[in-house]
């Protein structure tokens, strides 16, 4: 049920009614928050995961200075 067109008489309400624009009243055209896509977040989750795993098989293979250095060569 639509209002529009509707006179309205009391004062304070005719106010607030001509303030309130159309698309604050009319949500439904615009998406739902969480229907919003995270595909920035999982691909960034992601991507640290890949990079904890191959840090742990350095750590593993070579042990913690070779990941040090790795660090310190990247700082400098």
């Amino acid at each position: 049920m639509s209002t529009i067109g509707t006179r309205i008489r009391d004062g304070r309400v005719a106010r607030l009614a001509r303030n309130t624009r159309a698309e604050q009243i009319s949500t439904a055209a615009e998406p739902s928050p969480a229907d919003t896509p995270y595909r920035l977040l999982w691909s960034t989750g992601i991507v640290a995961f890949v990079l904890c795993v191959v840090a742990f098989v350095l750590w593993g293979i070579n042990g913690a200075n070779t990941l040090f250095d790795m660090i310190v060569a990247l700082c400098t």
